[in-house]
């Protein structure tokens, strides 16, 4: 016994000590973090200086600072995303800077959306249309990441690298068979030939209905990106089109023979290359600066005057009822309903651009998003600016807005909705052999139990639920597009419009990007050219939030790893997915997994 008091006692001084240093470590660090940032002033940017930027980094529309990023050590791997607006006002700022002769673009792949690579892809254009140069190296180049990289004067491919340029696939997984095998039916509702989310769960095959419109927007989607690859390297658009269809381009050697590339050189070659163009002895001797620090030097967001102000508000994830969870990249109708009310109420906003990047969601959280932007309107101008995905949920709360403005390759539509739950008792009974009883005060108590079977009074009820949400839906799109309910009817049914498809049927009113929605914004609030100031809400995450939050999901990931290897991340979507299905749903399919369109 004195022995076990004497270990068990041991144990709790050791606990405590340990405890101790962390928390002493972590104040340290912290506070070296908050001194470190203090005490930095602007850095000086030398002339001739060549600004380096990593495309492959992640983006989204909102950025995610990370405070050990500039550590540089695998103890504090970096989880910052870049906010795809900063990105693209850096180059602007960069156009317009004496002291930055030319851009230097590393990595081949793209962190970001298609969408998001126009934004890119017309800053740089803008960029060298100021005497600059735009070079770019890469070991390998991906589909999407040669969007972007195609824009530049000189490409440079490793000479053993590759250039993937064989077109868009989506890939759709079929969960019918599988549920029959272990006992447990899906109950589905839907509303809409085309609304496909459910489809998996009700066959073991594609529809007609379904290929024909994954084939539309998909050959939509391509043909944009064809025609901004041969306008960029002044190549032909059926003799691309021909090289992709046939996958010509399948080594290095392809990639230069069909004029993708420029030269096939090591990275150590291009750097002797840059120190070349400015007549120096080595590339050491270039003056080169990153992206953060130019942001830092900077402030990469306009400095506008004026009286007026546009606000942008960021709408980015699935659209869920409720608070998200901390870390969790999703629309929140709590959340982002609190930041349009306080926009409606500040005095100093002249409109309101809504950015939304979404497949949608719950569809009761989008009608109430929905309501608080019809407030929001009645103080103040509000136009929407679709981003990689404004479909289903997505295009619901964009319905409301003044104006729509999106990408001619983004992704949205969808106006549909469905209801979907599992009926477990073949397993829980048959197979597992538990029996279950209940015992209820009325015919309906036990309505929608997930123990008991569907009656046929049960699936009338829940179907007319979702009939009725579709009315709601269309209708409301209907008041927002001024158009007749019939005719939303006959380009809803729950199908997916490209932006430039969504524009020929009516439901956007113009194509471009985030300025062309501020422009639109300016003009219904009658602000003069440039005359305001613009504002991004909300503004970049809380680092020492995210920090605690990515090492919990770090964790988590690991377990999971070991358990599913390789589909650890397949399998922790289909089951968060499946989870999240609660309620009536207007959301596009989850799994439809396009190159340079991964949903937020």
């Amino acid at each position: 016994m004195k022995g076990f008091l004497k270990t068990t006692l041991a144990v709790i001084v050791g606990v405590f000590i340990s405890s101790a240093i962390i928390f002493l470590f972590s104040a340290m660090m912290f506070g070296a973090i908050i001194a470190a940032s203090s005490k930095s002033e602007p850095s000086k940017i030398d002339p001739n200086s060549v600004l380096v930027l990593d495309i492959s980094k992640s983006f989204k529309e909102i950025g995610e600072t990370d405070p050990f990023e500039k550590f540089n050590s695998s103890y504090f791997p970096s989880n910052s995303a870049i906010g795809i607006h900063d990105f693209v006002d850096v180059i602007d700022k960069a156009a317009k800077d004496d002291n930055i002769s030319g851009i230097y673009l590393k990595g081949g792949t793209f962190g970001g959306s298609m969408p998001m690579a126009i934004e890119v892809r017309e800053a740089l254009e803008e960029f060298k249309s100021n005497d600059k140069f735009v070079w770019a190296y890469a070991d390998g180049i991906s589909e999407a990441g040669y969007y972007v990289i195609s824009e530049s004067d000189k490409i440079f491919l490793n000479p053993h690298g590759g250039l993937e340029f064989n077109g868009l696939s989506s890939e759709i997984m079929y969960y019918k068979k599988f549920f029959e095998k272990i006992g447990v039916e899906p109950e589905v509702f839907r509303v809409g030939k085309y609304k496909s989310a459910v489809e998996p769960f009700l066959t073991d095959k594609m529809s007609d209905a379904n290929r024909e419109q994954i084939t539309s927007y998909l050959n939509n989607l391509y043909n944009h990106y064809l025609e901004g690859v041969a306008a960029s390297r002044g190549l032909g658009l059926d003799e691309i089109r021909d090289i992709s269809n046939n996958m010509k381009i399948r080594n290095a050697k392809d990639a230069l023979h069909y004029k993708f590339v420029d030269e096939l050189v090591y990275v150590d070659q291009v750097k002797e290359y840059l120190a070349e163009k400015f007549e120096l002895e080595s590339f050491s001797d270039v003056n080169t600066v990153g992206y953060s620090k130019y942001k830092d030097a900077l402030d990469a967001r306009p400095r506008r005057r004026g009286e007026g102000k546009i606000a942008i508000l960021s709408a980015e994830g699935e659209i869920i009822y409720g608070k998200k969870e901390s870390g969790q990249t999703a629309i929140s109708n709590k959340d982002l309903i609190e930041n349009i009310n306080d926009l409606a109420e500040d005095d100093d906003v002249s409109a309101v651009v809504l950015r939304v990047n979404s497949p949608g969601g719950s569809a009761l959280s989008s009608d109430l998003i929905w309501r608080a932007i019809e407030k929001l309107k009645e103080k103040k101008p509000v136009v929407a600016s679709m981003s990689t995905y404004a479909a289903s949920g997505g295009y619901y709360i964009s319905a409301g807005c003044d104006k729509i403005i999106a990408y001619p390759n983004t992704i949205t539509g969808s106006i549909g909705i469905f209801g979907l739950a599992f009926n477990p008792s073949e397993l829980v009974n048959k197979k597992l052999g538990l029996q279950t009883y209940a015992v209820s005060t009325g015919k309906f108590s036990n309505f929608q139990s997930v123990l008991d079977d569907f009656s046929e009074e049960d699936r009338q009820i829940i179907q007319a639920s979702v009939e009725e949400g579709y009315e709601t839906f269309t209708s409301k799109v209907a008041q927002g597009r001024k158009m007749k309910v019939e005719d939303i009817l006959k380009i809803a049914q729950g199908r997916v419009w490209t932006g430039e498809q969504a524009k020929e049927v009516g439901l956007v009113d113009e194509l471009g990007g985030i300025d062309k929605a501020i422009e639109m914004a300016a003009s219904l609030a009658e602000l003069e050219n440039d005359d305001y100031q613009i504002e991004h809400f909300p503004g970049e995450k809380d680092f020492l939030q995210e920090f605690l939050t990515n090492l919990d999901n770090s964790a988590k990931a690991r377990v999971k790893t070991y358990m599913y290897g390789e589909y650890a991340t397949y399998m922790d979507k289909t089951f968060k997915w499946m989870n999240s299905m609660k309620g009536v749903q207007a959301s596009i399919p989850y799994y439809q997994e396009i190159e340079g369109f991964e949903r937020p």
